[in-house]
């Protein structure tokens, strides 16, 4: 059993806890990073005004300046003057990170999976089955327990070749509530990204109050093919799959020291885009040279509030959010729409967007909030 000290160990080699390490490595601080290497695919989404440069240029898989919607009786475009949609490869962000990280004197990498971790006086205690770490700060990325009344936005995608589908994607489409509804307590929707001429995803998505079978979101996305193909499914067709499951609303960490990533709040409540509210974490990291800029939400109060009206509002019912997304995507302008997305909103905006809703449901939900 090797035991050794490390200023700052780091659980977990995801997206979060590798730009973590990044941005400590860069501030000059020693660390040490725990946990199998993360080889899973994993396509990260996320919005970027068109005046920023990216740090991810060599991980886009494409970008578009619109994007859609799809209802029963009608379908909704948006254009960004301001912003732009972008789908990054984060397999690939992964690799490179890992790749930079291993070049760093300050860097260390143990590849194996944490078997307990635990606070000892002023200090933290890290087991693994071949080490014993004692650490000043410890971080863990690890998923944590949602907290209660905390909906879950669940989503299993498929990608296929682009040329089964019969309508030309020049965008994606963000929701589309074309196939029927089917989960009790919950609001299903698929979700179409053209990655690229050659390739397609489609993933079914539920907001719902509890996770459904990966299999039944599965189904559902084969469904949207089949009826958007012309053709019978086989197994062939799907090239890979990914999925995951994501808090909408209040968690709950389960380990010990610092929580980060989706443990800390860097998804966004109300839509699970995680990555911004990660890049703004850390830039507080950078700014305050304070670890705990990366254990709190990055969301703004405004922010915050709105997001727990709408929440209130969905988990009362949440196949209720078709008649919010349509009166939303309807009432909002493109790069209005985005700012909301990304917390990039005045309050005359959320005044403005208020003003589209069905009245009642929000005017009660804001009600009890006050109580």
């Amino acid at each position: 059993m090797n035991t050794f000290h490390s200023k700052n160990v780091v659980v977990g080699a995801g997206i979060s806890g590798l730009m973590l390490c990044e941005s400590l490595v860069n501030q000059g601080e020693e660390v040490t990073l725990i946990g199998p290497v993360d080889t899973r695919v994993q396509t990260i989404c996320t919005w970027r005004h068109k005046d920023k440069p990216t740090q991810y240029a060599d991980h886009i898989i494409n970008s578009w300046d619109q994007w859609g919607f799809s209802f029963s009786n009608h379908t909704q475009t948006h254009r960004g003057n301001k912003f732009l949609y972008e789908a990054l490869n984060g397999q690939s962000l992964k690799k490179a990170l890992e790749s930079r990280l291993s070049e760093s004197l300050n860097f260390t990498r143990l590849v194996e999976t944490v078997d307990r971790t635990q606070a000892v006086d002023n200090r933290f205690e890290v087991t693994t089955k071949n080490s014993t770490l004692t650490a000043t700060n410890l971080f863990d990325s690890r998923p944590p327990q949602f907290g209660r009344n905390t909906l879950v936005q669940q989503f299993f995608g498929i990608v296929v070749p682009t040329r089964y589908i019969t309508e030309k994607l020049t965008h994606p489409k963000l929701m589309d509530f074309t196939l029927p509804q089917r989960f009790d307590g919950a609001l299903a929707f698929t979700y179409i990204l053209p990655l690229s001429a050659e390739t397609t995803l489609i993933e079914a998505t539920i907001f719902a109050r509890t996770a459904v079978p990966f299999g039944a979101l599965r189904s559902m996305a084969i469904e949207w093919l089949v009826q958007n193909s012309g053709e019978d499914f086989n197994e062939d067709m799907v090239l890979y799959d990914e999925s995951g499951c994501l808090p909408m609303g209040n968690v709950e960490p389960l380990f010990a020291g610092h929580p980060i990533g989706l443990a800390s709040g860097s998804a966004r409540p109300c839509s699970g885009y995680a990555l911004s509210g990660l890049e703004r974490q850390l830039s507080e990291l950078t700014h305050e040279n304070s670890y705990s800029s990366v254990t709190r939400s990055p969301y703004s109060k405004l922010s915050a509030w709105m997001d727990k009206i709408f929440l209130r509002v969905l988990n009362r019912e949440p196949q209720f959010g078709l008649t919010i997304f349509s009166a939303m995507t309807g009432g909002l302008s493109g790069d209005r729409f985005a700012g909301f997305m990304t917390d990039n909103f005045t309050v005359v905006d959320a005044l403005r967007l208020i003003t589209t809703m069905p009245k009642y449901p929000f005017i009660r939900a804001v009600l009890e909030n006050d109580k």
